[in-house]
């Protein structure tokens, strides 16, 4: 009985040995070339470059704006900051989160025209609703936006928005399949709807967020992408996604062609929105 208990103990440990030394895949650089044609025949070239530090986003660059990304403590994003190259231009967002790891706050400061604005978003939990408020230092009546978010099941499932005397001006609903966001639909206010197609892969841009956000990033990065162009909803997904159809032709459609390594995440993605007007090649390179 002894050796068989011995064994069994041996064996755990060799199991926990073999998932200890398998290394996470983490992402190491990102770079995007983005062409507009809408200006001049030969195209307007953006070109911004991603670099990552244990698998943590660190910089950000294009050719005149650098964006640092900082962490707390616990590993989750803490402060961001762009600055302008031969310019006193700046940005900063600062992160606040509870004991839960749950956002709290979000304050960002920027200059808007002649204006230097502070927003803050403050977010408060109330069993499956988060209230969320958003305050601007140059609006006398302060209270720029009253959100209201329902989490079910560990995801955001609806977003609603209220007026000043507390009436429904919006409401969102967001429809998942298989951990995709495959809808938003709109109810009230914006009806417009949209919708989006994933391949079965394993999704790089959820490798990114996760490792933003940690364990809390399907709640906190919906909630985050209404005030940071970065994080788009659809980051959460599990797979990647290949196709936007918007109900609207306000809205242009978009759709993404991938290749892939042999772990099954995406080493490049060509991307063209189908007005034909704006193209996107992104390549991803991993440790």
């Amino acid at each position: 009985m002894k050796k068989i208990y011995f064994f069994a103990i041996i064996a755990m440990i060799s199991t926990g040995l073999l998932h200890s030394q398998e290394s996470p895949v983490r992402l190491k650089q990102i770079n995007v070339i983005k062409t507009n044609y809408q200006n001049s025949k030969d195209g307007e070239i953006v070109n911004k470059t991603f670099l990552f530090k244990d698998g943590k986003i660190e910089t950000i660059t294009t050719s005149d704006v650098i964006q640092h990304f900082f962490y707390n403590t616990r590993g989750l994003l803490d402060m961001t900051v762009k600055d302008k190259i031969g310019s006193d231009w700046k940005e900063v967002v600062n992160y606040t989160y509870d004991a839960d790891n749950q956002i709290t706050k979000f304050i960002k400061k920027y200059q808007e025209g002649p204006d230097y604005i502070t927003k803050v978003v403050t977010f408060g939990y109330d069993g499956a609703r988060i209230k969320v408020a958003t305050k601007k230092s140059t609006n006398h009546q302060n209270l720029v936006d009253d959100i209201e978010y329902l989490v079910e099941n560990g995801i955001v499932v609806r977003r609603t928005s209220r007026d000043k005397s507390k009436a429904i001006i919006g409401k969102i609903e967001y429809v998942y399949v298989n951990d995709n966001v495959v809808k938003h639909k709109g109810l009230v206010g914006d009806k417009i709807s949209k919708t989006y197609t994933y391949d079965d892969k394993k999704s790089v841009n959820a490798l990114i967020v996760q490792s933003l956000f940690g364990d809390n990033y399907k709640v906190i990065v919906p909630m985050i992408s209404y005030h940071e162009d970065e994080f788009s909803f659809e980051s959460i997904s599990y797979n990647n996604e290949m196709n936007f159809s918007p109900s609207s032709t306000a809205l242009v459609a978009v759709s993404k062609k991938y290749k892939y390594n042999k772990l099954d995440y995406p080493i490049s993605c060509s991307q063209i929105e189908e007005n034909g007007i704006v193209k996107t090649e992104k390549s991803f390179i991993y440790e």
